[in-house]
């Protein structure tokens, strides 16, 4: 079945989040456990409950500040975690090459994002990052009460996208993701780097030149 569509993760696949020198820092200044802060942040019952959107953002922050050590009871710790938030997510922009690779896989296909997040409204994140009218469909986690890797959210992307299965590429950096994706029938790629993605879209079919 030729491929008719390819949806990507967001955070690890068009953008990375995780650099573990940029945490080092911030978790030496908050004076944390080396190596702590992604557990805080996106290992929680909390962080599960803002990805389904069961509580907003503004209320996970607050559940997770007492765990970075900026609880109500210490002074200045708004401004401390609004300044934590600020170099959190500050410089994160979606990299260059793999933005080009959408736009370019846009002529020929359909392209979908489909992130784990908390947003609830795609049009901020997309505007954010620079990523306005490159999608067909954009899926987040919060927005529709559905986290990968339920199979769920995988089927509710075929469904906007119009495809089958077997004609629908889903890229993703976390292997239970893709893993899930393939149980569905989807063809999952476990995202390596832009020059190995682009090996294996090719090994599918897809035409990935401009």
């Amino acid at each position: 079945m030729p491929i008719e569509a390819i949806v990507f993760d967001f955070g690890g696949v068009l953008a990375t989040f995780f650099e573990a020198e940029r945490f080092g820092v911030v978790e030496a200044r908050l004076g944390l456990e080396a190596g702590s802060l992604p557990k805080i942040l996106w290992h929680s019952p909390d962080w599960r409950l803002a990805e389904l959107g069961a509580i907003d953002d503004e209320e996970y922050w607050r559940r997770t500040a007492p765990r970075l050590g900026l609880g109500p009871q210490i002074p200045g710790a708004e401004a401390r975690l609004r300044a934590f938030r600020d170099s959190l997510w500050g410089d994160v922009a979606p990299n260059a090459a793999m933005v080009d690779l959408v736009r370019r896989l846009g002529q020929r296909y359909r392209v979908g994002l489909l992130s784990n997040t908390t947003a609830r409204d795609p049009e901020p994140l997309l505007r954010r990052h620079g990523l306005e009218g490159l999608f067909d469909v954009v899926i987040l986690s919060a927005a529709v009460g559905l986290v990968k890797p339920d199979p769920a959210i995988y089927h509710l992307a075929l469904e906007r996208l119009g495809t089958a299965p077997g004609a629908t590429v889903f890229v993703d950096d976390y292997e239970p993701n893709v893993a899930a994706a393939s149980e569905q029938g989807l063809h999952g790629i476990h995202f390596a780097g832009y020059e190995a993605l682009v090996v294996a879209l090719e090994g599918l079919g897809v035409a990935v030149a401009g």
